[in-house]
């Protein structure tokens, strides 16, 4: 054989062995294709946050009848502005996602009421956040009145966004799953063709030792390749798993990660092994970070029926109790159901509350209850006891000017302490009793006759008359108060019921002071004064 007679055979022997390694390479290169894909459709199916439009809807929809409820509260003077501008924003919050989602773009016919219900919800509560202030409780009334005339009109809207996201949902989950199974087919055509090439070169080259020596050699180094992609694989995931401890070791917030069953826990924060006094998380246990038992069934009751927790304020560590918010959320880690319960320390917050609301409705000179606190409390009581006799007694100390200008503004201050606890001490215990003035007190009286609160009232004003007042351990005070009563009659609302108990008080004064004096629904106008 000629050395070209030689060349052109190695070359003809050498060619099959070439389009097998070439064949084989594509067909690796699609089969590692396919579990690309295979894997990243399902890290996109079992992501958190796949197709939330569902259950965001429902959110949407249970938020909005969260904000009427909280509208009537305002309205009704039971909660303030604080809370009005919270809830909205919790609102807003729910409703933004919609603002960007595209699933809609899957519908199987154009739905615009849908992205006109959300502009419109977005419109109403932009304008609404504007409108208010956390100071300002009037125009929380007003914009509570506004969302209780409109907001019910949106309840149909937000329930046609519930059944339209279940559609556009499924539509989407319809439309890349016929995605997916037409890769495959193709997919599988080419593996197939690939396959079949493989075959009859295989057959080509198991004539010949010298290509089996071959393709033995191509696929240790094949083998040899996976091994180092498994181990590169093995070392990234380590590597992601410490980035991810880093990052919720790193987290303001604690967080725990615990199997439905609560027998295995995938990771606890510190923080809370600390705060339950458990060295190990193998025993940690979930019953007891919970100081109320309730909170703890509450939790996993709603976790167990699917429900995402949002923002519970509970009370938690029993050791060392603080207030804390709550959320948590059903999951699946490895095919099995799991929990992420993540908690954030609001002690501070609540106990700022608790003061800003101990500093609205206390009066701060005697701690009695301040006239806004007063009235709010009377008006309960007047929606309350509709039936019940109720009755309202002013009183006014005479002639306090003189004490402040003969002994100066700090023993007038003094003087009136003493007198709020003298008054305290006289006081049923379901009295309200508060400061509304400068040296001006008002009490509301309920389930007495009218006898027995002119008893009272002449009581009060005797025992005052009668106890002189020591000061500072030197001066000695003697007090006298203007007394005007009157009791509730139908159809009484509290503003009538204070005027006319304010021109008895001043009936009281005008016939000479320190003594009570009774007004009946029918008197008509005050007498004339020319001296308070």
């Amino acid at each position: 054989m000629s050395g070209s007679d030689a060349i052109g055979a190695g070359k003809g022997r050498r060619w099959p062995v070439m389009l097998l390694i070439a064949l084989a390479g594509t067909m690796i290169v699609a089969a590692l294709a396919g579990l690309k894909l295979i894997s990243e459709k399902g890290d996109d199916y079992a992501s958190p946050g796949l197709h939330t439009e569902v259950w965001q809807s429902y959110q949407l929809r249970s938020e909005i009848q969260r904000l009427l409820d909280t509208a009537h509260a305002v309205e009704e003077g039971q909660t303030g502005a604080a809370a009005l501008i919270l809830r909205l924003g919790v609102m807003r919050n729910t409703l933004d996602p919609f603002r960007h989602s595209r699933v809609f773009d899957y519908l199987p016919q154009p739905r615009p009421e849908v992205h006109r219900t959300i502009a419109h919800l977005d419109s109403l509560s932009a304008g609404w956040m504007q409108r208010l202030d956390w100071h300002d409780q009037a125009g929380a009334r007003r914009v509570a009145a506004d969302m209780l005339a409109e907001l019910p009109r949106q309840l149909r809207p937000a329930h046609e966004l519930i059944v339209v996201s279940n559609i556009a949902v499924a539509a989407q989950l319809d439309w890349e799953r016929q995605s997916l199974q037409r890769t495959f087919h193709w997919l599988t055509v080419t593996l197939v063709l690939l396959a079949c090439g493989c075959l009859i070169l295989a057959l080509r080259i198991l004539s010949s030792q010298r290509r089996s020596r071959h393709l033995a050699e191509e696929l240790q180094a094949l083998n040899s390749s996976l091994e180092r992609r498994v181990r590169s694989r093995t070392r990234l995931l380590h590597e992601r798993e410490a980035l991810l401890r880093t990052i919720l070791d790193s987290t303001p917030s604690d967080v725990t990660l615990i199997s439905a069953d609560q027998r295995r826990i995938f990771y606890i924060s510190e923080d809370l092994l600390t705060q339950t006094d458990t060295r190990r998380a193998e025993e940690f246990h979930l019953e007891t970070l919970f100081e109320n038992g309730d909170d703890y069934r509450q939790l996993v009751a709603r976790l167990s029926r699917g429900e995402t927790v949002h923002q519970l304020e509970v009370r938690l560590a029993p050791r060392a109790p603080y207030w804390a918010l709550l959320s948590a959320r059903p999951l699946h880690i490895h095919a099995q159901s799991a929990w992420l319960i993540w908690s954030l320390d609001i002690t501070r917050r609540k106990a700022m509350e608790h003061k800003l609301h101990q500093l609205a409705s206390t009066d701060a000179l005697t701690g009695l209850h301040n006239r806004r606190a007063l009235w709010r409390a009377a008006v309960k009581r007047l929606r309350r006891d509709r039936n019940a006799p109720l009755s309202v007694l002013l009183i006014d100390i005479d002639h306090f000017k003189r004490i402040n200008d003969e002994y100066g503004h700090p023993v007038g201050d003094q003087a009136l302490c003493a007198l709020a606890r003298q008054l305290d001490e006289l006081m049923q215990e379901d009295a309200l009793l508060g400061r509304i003035g400068g040296e001006e007190f008002a009490v509301v009286l309920s389930g007495m006759s009218p006898e027995a609160v002119a008893l009272m009232a002449e009581r009060l004003r005797a025992a005052v008359a009668d106890t002189p007042l020591v000061v500072n351990d030197a001066v000695t005070l003697s007090m006298t108060l203007s007394i005007g009563l009157t009791q509730r009659h139908e159809n009484d609302s509290l503003k009538s019921l204070m005027m006319r108990a304010d021109r008895a008080l001043y009936r009281a004064k005008a016939e000479g002071r320190n003594r009570c004096c009774h007004l009946p629904a029918v008197a008509l106008a005050p007498p004339a004064l020319d001296e308070a």
